[in-house]
């Protein structure tokens, strides 16, 4: 039976059912930050479909960490009531919302004075210059700020976005991050970031706001070394009280159109670790593949691609109407909402040229 209807208890907030929508960039907010009326109706209809908890696209927490031009932003108080606005309309739906939180580090697009953990080349003859101890700190209360904010306009929690090489990924992967000084060198120095920042959020926003993260599962580096790394972050954020961990990939945009669960057996193995509830995304696109999770020790599943192609995939699977998404994992949402404005899914656009 399909399991719309079992609840998962997280350490402060309860899930309906397993399904995440998974953090994906919509496309659909201005360029001074705010969201839309189609972003408010994207919403609308994911919460409509099933899912239990919904992670907003990140949200830039300081200016020179915009990651694109079009991103929310909670950088300041003139942003909150956005925040709730998208919090009932999800709640209405009985759905959770919980938005990611992000800073661009050296892919920022809004300065072309770039930072990075440590001094380096970017592509495109770009330079990032080392973070000094004093703007780490002015980061740290960034994103601290930026989850009071949200906390104020009643949503569910944050999740912290150090996954995808943006800057606190770069913080915790030893192959960008080569510091000697108390935020590199060691795992614990590496992730200090982290944790800096996750105690400094329960500080302000109290113990039982709920905190998660996604982080890579593996690295272009030493893969074996970084699995090890991992071993502490896990027991780190359950020290930390985190509510779940969501593991990503590197390689997620490469991955072959026919590979499914791409990163299930290493994400499997650390599920094996700890009691620390943890999510899977990544290439899920079936009715087999959710199976497989399921039966397995990851107790979460989160979904991307697939919602932007189907919103109403988990209502499909539900009602046997379909065994698999019809997402091709071409990776064209990426691109076409630049060409086609608020189109974010080739097959949406194709159905629509054949319309008109």
């Amino acid at each position: 039976m399909f399991p719309l209807n079992t609840p998962i208890q997280l350490s402060h907030i309860k899930l309906k059912n397993p399904f995440i929508r998974s953090a994906v960039h919509s496309f659909l907010g201005t360029e001074d930050g705010f969201m839309t009326n189609e972003e408010y109706t994207m919403y609308d209809t994911l919460s409509r479909n099933h899912l239990a908890l919904i992670i907003s696209g990140h949200c830039c927490v300081l200016s020179g960490g915009l990651a694109n031009k079009e991103q929310i932003r909670i950088d300041n108080d003139n942003y909150i009531a956005q925040f709730s606005k998208a919090a009932d309309l999800i709640h209405k739906n009985n759905c959770l919302f919980i938005p990611q939180i992000s800073h661009a580090g050296p892919r920022a697009v809004d300065t072309d004075d770039l930072y990075d953990v440590t001094e380096c080349e970017i592509k495109k003859n770009r330079y990032a210059k080392r973070l000094s101890i004093e703007q780490i700190q002015i980061i740290k209360k960034a994103f601290i700020d930026a989850a009071y904010r949200l906390k104020q306009a009643k949503v569910d929690g944050i999740q912290l976005h150090a996954a995808h090489s943006y800057l606190l990924s770069r913080f915790i992967d030893e192959s960008f991050n080569t510091r000697t000084d108390e935020y590199g060198g060691s795992i614990e120095n590496r992730f200090r970031l982290c944790t800096e920042i996750i105690k400094g959020i329960k500080k302000t926003c109290g113990k039982d706001f709920a905190v998660a993260i996604k982080i890579n599962n593996d690295t272009n580096a030493d893969n074996q070394k970084y699995a090890a790394d991992m071993q502490y972050v896990i027991k780190k954020c359950q020290q930390l009280d985190v509510e779940f961990i969501e593991w990503s990939g590197v390689d997620f945009i490469n991955q072959p159109r026919t590979s499914s669960l791409y990163y299930f057996d290493r994400i499997n193995s650390f599920a094996k670790l700890s009691h620390l509830p943890m999510s899977i995304v990544g290439g899920i696109k079936s009715m087999a593949d959710i199976e497989k999770v399921l039966s397995s020790n990851i107790k979460l599943i989160s979904l991307g691609r697939s919602l932007i192609c189907e919103p109403d995939i988990l209502t499909k699977f539900a009602q046997g109407k379909t065994t698999k998404s019809s997402c091709l994992a071409c990776n064209r949402c990426f691109a076409i909402p630049h060409l086609h404005k608020n189109i974010r899914c080739i097959l949406h656009w194709k159905k629509l040229r054949k319309q008109q």
